[in-house]
């Protein structure tokens, strides 16, 4: 069994908007909470993406963020993996430069830098491509890297939401 999941914006924002709406399945924000909270992991660059849209899902964040791990400042480690994430990214000829510069400065490289110096599992609705080229997805750093990753479906499974 994994112990913490880190956890992707996308994951909250998408199954707020299009998945998991709060009016229509309740009972997944209620067992996210009462079966996973004390595993999930949310590094500061994802908090404020979910702060950004000032909506229900900023709402119930802020009335259950205490109950999950929130991870501020990055420690040596993370800084470190973080690093040599960017230098691969920057080395690698399959994206184009404006893909690199966007992931260096966004949640996504931070994510992996947190699960490569924890070796915790990253859930993330981001599908591996190895022939993309105008985006650095999270799934293919974490093959690079040999990160574990999942999909909501699988976390969901593994912590034992049922709708």
């Amino acid at each position: 069994m994994r112990d913490k999941y880190l956890i992707d914006a996308n994951v909250f924002i998408t199954a707020y908007r299009q998945l998991y709406p709060f009016d229509l399945a309740p009972s997944f924000w209620e067992q996210l909470v009462e079966k996973a909270s004390y595993r999930i992991v949310i590094i500061e660059k994802v908090e404020k993406e979910i702060r950004k849209g000032k909506d229900l899902l900023l709402e119930w964040y802020e009335r259950e963020r205490s109950k999950f791990t929130v991870l501020g400042i990055p420690g040596p480690e993370v800084i470190e993996s973080c690093r040599v994430i960017i230098n691969w990214v920057n080395a690698n000829e399959q994206y184009i430069p404006s893909a690199k510069r966007e992931f260096a400065s966004c949640a996504d490289s931070w994510l992996c830098a947190y699960g490569l110096a924890l070796g915790e599992t990253i859930v993330t609705l981001e599908t591996y491509d190895a022939e993309i080229k105008k985006r650095v997805k999270i799934p293919n750093v974490c093959r690079e890297f040999r990160v574990e990753y999942i999909d909501l479906l699988q976390f969901m499974r593994e912590i034992g939401i049922r709708l």
